[in-house]
């Protein structure tokens, strides 16, 4: 069996991505063959493209998270079948037609998800729920990009647990994040003050989620000196206050979120869909910044 995997042989632009067709090796123990229906882009993958962000050899493959059918199965395989509808965490890549990935990352599609929304969750939901159960027992948290796919979660966990929650974005994303029931404020020249004028006391904690200077000093200078300033960027902070989280896989993490999702309970938006052969344009769109939830490929 053949699969159409997206590539980068070279660092830079989404003209650096290209399509390769390989031949899948035997099943490995353990895990499930996908036929992927839809993957999330995330910013990681496109700063990976870009060379901002640099982990594994050339060529890049991408994606973190995924939605599709189960095609193929190892002799036990516990609850699963061929055919059932799976999303969750890949294995190594998502940005491919065939994929392998671990039975144990693998929860089911509610049926009132489509696949778009299945294929944008994993990533976001895990580290949404990772970050927030970093943070402990806070009362206050400054989200900095807020209207992004974690952004977007971690406020409305944030907000379930009765924490006040001040998040920043564009102008255009404001009424979002009022949506989502937190205090909104564009980010841009005297952001500080603006935080100060709708939250004059000091956080107990801010999450870096987009990664500017802007963010990094908007959250030291409001955050308590003993507050806990957490970034999932990737990016080197210019300060040792700041520290790196981000995904953390745990099926049991997703399924709590994928089950808010699916009744109602928190809001999810997938800002745009592109054709797997479009998915070039999706990656240039992640990189001009203010995507509302979440950019999906389809298959």
């Amino acid at each position: 069996m053949k699969s159409r995997i997206l590539i980068a042989d070279r660092y830079g632009q989404s003209d650096v991505l290209d399509f390769v067709e390989e031949e899948l090796p035997p099943l490995a123990p353990g895990h499930a063959r996908i036929e992927v229906r839809a993957a999330g882009i995330n910013p990681i993958d496109a700063r990976r493209m870009t060379g901002e962000i640099r982990f594994g050899p050339l060529p890049l493959r991408f994606g973190t998270e995924f939605a599709g059918l189960i095609t193929e199965l190892p002799a036990k395989a516990g609850p699963w079948s061929v055919g059932d509808e799976v999303l969750g965490s890949g294995g190594g890549f998502t940005h491919a037609t065939i994929i392998d990935v671990p039975i144990g990352n693998l929860i089911r599609r509610p049926s009132t998800l489509d696949w778009a929304v299945a294929g944008s969750l994993a990533g976001t939901a895990q580290t949404a729920m990772a970050v927030l159960h970093e943070l402990g027992d806070i009362g206050s948290l400054l989200v900095n990009g807020g209207a992004g796919g974690v952004g977007t979660v971690l406020i409305q966990l944030a907000r379930e647990k009765g924490i006040q929650v001040v998040a920043t974005a564009s102008q255009a994303n404001e009424d979002h994040l009022r949506a989502l029931d937190a205090k909104s404020v564009a980010y841009g020249p005297g952001l500080v003050e603006r935080i100060r004028d709708i939250h004059p006391a000091a956080f107990d904690a801010a999450v870096i989620l987009a990664g500017t200077e802007e963010a990094t000093q908007a959250s030291l200078a409001t955050v308590k000196p003993e507050g806990d300033v957490a970034s999932i960027t990737g990016i080197p902070a210019p300060s040792e206050r700041v520290r790196a989280t981000g995904n953390k896989p745990s099926p049991a993490n997703l399924q709590y979120v994928v089950d808010r999702v699916a009744d109602g309970r928190i809001r999810w938006e997938v800002s745009e869909t592109y054709p797997f052969t479009r998915a070039a344009e999706g990656f240039g769109a992640v990189l001009q910044g203010h995507t509302r939830g979440k950019r999906v490929l389809i298959f």
